[in-house]
């Protein structure tokens, strides 16, 4: 198969989508494009008759360059996508639906999206994140937090109301570190640190008993507030468990699909619940080994971008 490529590359993750394809025996022709929501930035000229598959590795590619889309669709060529959800963008809204009834192989990383383009007759498949073994393998070193969290703050939120800042404070009596310069305005009493790469979040991930998830987002799209899935993947969710560490993270049943108990700790969406939790495995080593083993196993096993492009082609092959 001859497949194009549209992208824009971000932390070395989103070429290898490319890397992926072509493992798979797939002739691939790369179009790395300057910024998503740039219009008219991909050239007809690109497209052929001979090329089998369009890939664009972000839907604002296909909103934005409307010529293009229709030049492929001319030429009969299927349309996919797979990805990065971000749930502040309100995807639900009608000026989105031209551009998902446009996609031919959809792989959606959200579940509650996905439902919602199912219940509108869209091409859509679950298809979750996912991490690569040679950025995150097994990490393990000397403990030298209790707690630590790596991600962002929630941006459009206050310090008062941003629920990652607010969860984090309420554990501020442990040994605990924040990676993401976005806190430093909105914690108090907790070091917070910058991360840039890949091998600084597995060393940190490495040296930290309970690497803490804050799966929570600010959205203007009402249907990511409804029903118990409104919780944001993010790739940590995977590339802890990679390197053989333990997880914490919100109970909710998208993730209960993939991590069960025995395998990551969870806890419920609100701030004693976490403190439970993380007094409940802190004081159990034995019990944070035993999971994190089985999390590693496992996530190796099933939870690679391998797995996914497999899965992928399967469909498109069809």
């Amino acid at each position: 198969m001859k497949i194009l490529y549209i992208y824009r590359d971000y932390k070395g993750r989103r070429k290898k989508y490319g890397e992926l394809m072509e493992g798979f025996g797939n002739k691939v022709k790369y179009v790395k494009i300057k910024h998503k929501k740039e219009k008219n930035q991909i050239p007809e000229s690109c497209v052929n008759k001979k090329i089998d598959l369009v890939w664009f590795q972000n839907i604002f590619y296909i909103k934005n360059n409307p010529s293009l889309i229709n030049c492929i669709k001319s030429l009969g060529i299927p349309i996919c996508s797979y990805f990065t959800f971000n749930p502040q963008e309100s995807y639900t809204e009608k000026k989105w639906m031209n551009v998902w009834k446009k996609i031919d192989y959809f792989f959606v990383q959200n579940k509650i999206f996905y439902d919602f383009l199912k219940k509108n007759n869209c091409n859509a498949y679950y298809m979750p994140l996912a991490f690569y073994p040679d950025q995150y393998y097994k990490t393990i070193n000397n403990k030298k937090y209790d707690i630590s969290f790596c991600g962002t703050d929630l941006i459009r939120e206050t310090k008062d109301v941003d629920k990652r800042a607010r969860y984090i404070q309420s554990l501020q009596k442990y040994n605990i570190a924040v990676y993401g310069d976005g806190f430093k305005n909105k914690v108090e009493g907790i070091p917070v640190f910058s991360y840039k790469t890949h091998s600084k979040q597995r060393n940190v991930y490495g040296k930290t008993k309970i690497n803490l998830d804050l799966p929570f987002f600010c959205t203007p799209g009402e249907i990511y507030r409804k029903g118990n899935n409104r919780y944001h993947f993010k790739n940590r969710f995977f590339e802890v468990p990679a390197t053989g560490n333990f997880l914490l993270t919100v109970r909710c049943p998208e993730f209960l699909d993939i991590f069960p108990e025995d395998v990551v700790g969870y806890y419920d969406d609100d701030i004693e619940s976490l403190k439970e939790n993380v007094k409940r495995y802190l004081k159990d080593e034995k019990l944070r080994n035993e999971m994190a083993k089985k999390a590693y196993k496992l996530v190796h096993q099933k939870h690679t971008y391998l797995h996914r492009f497999k899965e992928m082609f399967k469909i498109i092959k069809k």
